[in-house]
C-alpha cells in the first residue's frame, strides 16, 4: 500500500506535496523507495551517546546543530528546543544518527556528495521519516536509481538510526563494480 503523501513510485525522486512543514522543501528531494521488487545495494546503522553530543554543543556554543543540520531540520530543531531542551537534543542526536546511517548505506561516508546537510530527515504527515536529499547528492542517487528507507529512535541515554538504500530490481546493473569504483 503506498503513502499518497509520499512521491509517486513511477517517480521515486520526486518531491512530496507540501502540505506541512514536516514534508520535504522546494529544492529537496525525497528519496522514497519505487514500486516493485528492489534489491538492497547498501545498509547503514548509527549509534550515539546523547551526552557525547550535549559536550560538543557546549564547546561550540550551539553551532554544532548549525553545522549539521538542514534548513527545514534546523527550523523544526529550534522549535522543539524552544519547547524542551531535552527534546530538542533528542531530535539533534537521531537527526546525526540519521546522517551517518545514510552515508553507510549509499557507502560514501561523509565524502562528496554526501554532506551534513545534504540529507535532510524530515516526517510525512503520518510522522514516518522520510530521508530529503539535496545538492549535488540528488543527482548521485538518481544515477543510481537509489531510495533509501531510515528508521530514527532515541532514549534517555542514546540516539540510534537505521537506513537502508535500495534499488528497483528492473533497473540492476552491476552494484558490485559501482561500490568499489
Amino acid at each position: 500500500m503506498s503513502d499518497p503523501t509520499l512521491p509517486s513510485p513511477s517517480s521515486p525522486l520526486s518531491p512530496s506535496p507540501a502540505s506541512t512543514a514536516d514534508v520535504p522543501p522546494t529544492g529537496g528531494q525525497a528519496v522514497a523507495p519505487a514500486s516493485g521488487a528492489t534489491v538492497i545495494y547498501g545498509v547503514g546503522t548509527d549509534i550515539l551517546q546523547i551526552s557525547r553530543v550535549v559536550g560538543v554543543m557546549t564547546r561550540t556554543d550551539g553551532r554544532f546543530a548549525e553545522r549539521v543540520l538542514g534548513p527545514e531540520e534546523l527550523k523544526v530543531y529550534h522549535a522543539r528546543q524552544s519547547r524542551s531542551a531535552v527534546r530538542g537534543l533528542a531530535y539533534l542526536c537521531t537527526r546525526f544518527a540519521a546522517k551517518e546511517a545514510v552515508s553507510k548505506a549509499i557507502g560514501l561516508g561523509m565524502r562528496w556528495p554526501m554532506t551534513w546537510r545534504a540529507v535532510q530527515t524530515l516526517n510525512a504527515p503520518s510522522g514516518k521519516p522520510v530521508v530529503v536529499a539535496s545538492g549535488e547528492l540528488v543527482q548521485w542517487l538518481a544515477e543510481r536509481q537509489l531510495s533509501i528507507e531510515i528508521s530514527i529512535t532515541d532514549e534517555k541515554e542514546y540516539a540510534v538510526a537505521f537506513a537502508i538504500a535500495s534499488r528497483n530490481v528492473g533497473n540492476i546493473r552491476n552494484i558490485a563494480s559501482e561500490k568499489t569504483q
